[in-house]
């Protein structure tokens, strides 16, 4: 068996170094949040964008919507076509409907793009917040086993137990019953 100072020692530095292993693992999850959340931010910046971006890309279409009607209207006036009834009407009517297709499309693929966006932007708020809860139960975790083998090692040096039951085991107390 080594001498007391020597299983002191080795019972301290373990229990030092379990404690400094728990606040390591804590700073490495506080870290990994701190990432988590500038991935959050990137990704709602890339939500708001993307909704600028179909905002733009549906108004470009309406204005190409815009100016197709409005060189159909010119061409048949042109050729002295009548615009309120028959074929010319019922183009303007298709040509209208094509053109709200088209934009209904844009707005839902700009839809799911924000979305998509805004589910990873959940994600990464999720998994920040799971990453400091493991960085607190990392730390409490360090001090709770540097404690124990601190106190387990104290133990060891005071023999196990308390001193009347190391009497009593050594027959150095008497039963009175």
């Amino acid at each position: 068996m080594c001498p007391p100072v020597l299983a002191i020692a080795a019972a301290a530095v373990t229990a030092t170094g379990q404690v400094l292993n728990g606040i390591g693992q804590s700073q490495q999850y506080r870290y990994q949040a701190l990432i988590d959340e500038q991935y959050n931010r990137l990704a709602t910046d890339q939500a708001r964008d993307s909704i600028d971006n179909t905002n733009l890309e549906s108004q470009r279409r309406y204005r190409q919507l815009a100016d197709t009607q409005g060189k159909q209207q010119a061409a048949m006036a042109a050729n002295g076509v009548d615009l309120n009834f028959g074929s010319p009407a019922d183009v303007q009517r298709d040509t209208a409907m094509i053109g709200g297709e088209d934009i209904g499309q844009i707005y839902k693929a700009g839809y799911q793009r924000t979305r998509g966006y805004d589910i990873d932007g959940w994600n990464y708020r999720s998994s920040a917040a799971a990453n400091r809860a493991r960085a607190s139960g990392a730390l409490m975790q360090g001090i709770f086993s540097g404690l124990g083998t601190a106190l387990g090692g104290a133990s060891n040096m005071g023999g196990g137990g308390a001193p009347g039951l190391n009497k009593a085991k050594q027959g150095g107390l008497k039963n009175f019953g």
